[in-house]
């Protein structure tokens, strides 16, 4: 009976251990999407065990602190290698997670703000396959080296970044603003749908 209660609390133990792990750590899923249409991804690069875990942003309130216990970064390189989109995975503190969306929300809305030349005056929301992103992006492919910083919160302390590069006119892929947001949101769709058929998230 005895030896039954220890296998029965070794059991309970390694289950508990499992589901910590896998709501605490960056799921595969997220770094390993390889079938961008006209882009080629690189390798993921991790994020240095020395890198601060805590990271400052700023919003109108003020600069605010964001934590980032571990991260990933993966370009996706169009046909002249040049890096299209920089997509970045971070993961947040267990208990700051839902401070870190708002702060995270709020940097975008300053970034907005403060930026000329933004297609709006309120953050871009959009929607694919069940997942909500948000953030900024141009009016114009003539000014700025980015075009465009959008973010989504997939759950599990998780945040994803897509960064989308303005590229130097002889290394695009990409000939006007439309063009870019075409490309941008087919991104965003296979992306997003690799993630509905991937089971390590």
């Amino acid at each position: 009976m005895k030896s039954k209660i220890i296998v029965l609390s070794t059991l309970v133990a390694t289950i508990a251990l499992v589901s910590f792990k896998n709501s605490n750590e960056i799921g595969k899923c997220f770094i390993s999407f390889t079938t961008a249409t006209n882009l080629t991804a690189a390798t993921p690069e991790r994020l240095p065990e020395t890198a601060e875990k805590v990271r400052t942003v700023k919003t109108n309130e003020g600069e605010v602190e964001v934590t980032r216990i571990d991260g990933y970064r993966v370009f996706y390189n169009n046909n002249k290698k040049a890096p299209f989109v920089n997509l970045k995975v971070e993961l947040s503190e267990p208990n700051s997670y839902e401070t870190d969306k708002k702060r995270l929300l709020d940097n975008l809305k300053y970034l907005n703000a403060h930026s000329a030349g933004m297609e709006t005056k309120e953050l871009i929301e959009l929607n694919f396959n069940g997942y909500k992103i948000s953030g900024l992006s141009r009016g114009s492919i003539e000014t700025g080296s980015t075009l465009g910083i959008f973010i989504m919160h997939p759950g599990n302390g998780i945040t994803v970044y897509f960064y989308f590069n303005n590229l130097k006119p002889e290394l695009r892929n990409y000939e006007s603003v439309e063009d870019y947001k075409k490309q941008r949101d087919i991104f965003f769709e296979e992306y997003t749908k690799y993630l509905t058929t991937c089971s390590n998230k």
